[in-house]
């Protein structure tokens, strides 16, 4: 049995296995207790520390409601960049297009970077908001887009080609896994479990708002304004699972895939990586691990199809290979 086979079976053996215990996961969570409570509730009362209102954030929770996000949201300030520099691969006539559509990309990322991460959230929460936050914020994505395309022009040109393909991939996955979870989150229109919370302190039954995952509710009539009816699926899950990007970024580099050993530790840390995280938005009152599940599951689904399209075939991106072979 070859090398290539055998790790296909393996592959295949523990994606299966993974797919049949999430789906039970998710069919457990869908029942009710003796007592008429969805498990998917309790489970987020038992780690809770917040129950009168008072929103309780462990450091734990604080470092991965930060972190979780980035594999997501480094993608355009980095590939986008490259790729500005990869416009020789681009028939000559599209390339002033081509060009100022990975400056759009990268100016987009930083935007995101800078607006809607988590760290910038904590600092409008200490009083950094209003249109002093925005000018400021947009001076430093601006800024931070031109830098990181001149800082772009130093990345080898072979490195470029080799990860032209993979660099494309990445955006695309990004853009359509984005699109996916921003779109389910308002059909689902879910609340939050920390809403909840806030509800029980006002003297209301807060827990009776809760709706089972597999419920969309686009209609719920919203309490406050001020409460995310975003809860499902979770946006953090869906972004800390892009690190899987590793995966393939070892597969694309020659000097990495000599390495055997790499492969186990990429793979063995994008999966704690993710576990962590997907528990850390549970521990924050932020989500039920249904929203958890179904955030890390589709993005992980939408990354091997995606996959699977880009990289079925050599022949996917042949210039990137024939500008390769003139350099050799």
């Amino acid at each position: 049995m070859t090398e290539q086979k055998r790790d296909k079976i393996i592959s295949i053996t523990i994606h299966s296995v993974l797919a049949v215990l999430l789906v039970g996961v998710l069919i457990l969570l869908a029942f009710k207790n003796k007592n008429g409570e969805y498990f998917d509730l309790i489970i987020n009362k038992a780690l809770s520390k917040s129950y009168n209102g008072n929103w309780v954030k462990t450091a734990f929770a604080t470092f991965f409601s930060i972190v979780a996000e980035y594999p997501a949201y480094f993608i355009l300030p980095v590939f986008g960049p490259m790729l500005f520099y990869c416009a020789d691969l681009i028939p000559q006539k599209y390339r002033i297009l081509y060009k100022i559509g990975m400056v759009v990309l990268t100016i987009g990322g930083w935007v995101i970077l800078c607006f809607k991460s988590e760290a910038m959230d904590m600092l409008q929460e200490v009083g950094f908001d209003g249109i002093v936050f925005a000018v400021v914020m947009g001076i430093v994505a601006v800024i931070c887009a031109i830098v990181s395309i001149l800082l772009g022009r130093f990345i080898p040109k072979k490195t470029r080609y080799l990860l032209f393909k993979f660099a494309v991939f990445a955006v695309v996955y990004l853009l359509v896994a984005l699109l996916i979870n921003q779109g389910m989150k308002m059909l689902w229109h879910r609340m939050r479990f920390r809403d909840m919370l806030k509800e029980n302190a006002l003297g209301n039954d807060g827990f009776s708002y809760f709706t089972p995952w597999y419920m969309p509710d686009a209609t719920k009539i919203e309490l406050n304004p001020d409460y995310e009816y975003t809860s499902f699926p979770s946006g953090h899950s869906s972004s800390a699972a892009h690190i899987f990007l590793l995966c393939v970024m070892y597969e694309c580099l020659p000097k990495w895939k000599e390495k055997k050993w790499l492969k186990y530790v990429i793979y063995t840390g994008c999966f704690l990586f993710v576990v962590l995280s997907c528990l850390s938005r549970i521990c924050d009152d932020a989500h039920f691990m249904s929203d958890v599940i179904a955030g890390a599951g589709i993005s992980y689904i939408i990354f091997r199809v995606l996959k699977y399209l880009f990289f079925r075939k050599s022949t996917n991106f042949a210039v990137a290979d024939e500008a390769l072979a003139k350099m050799e």
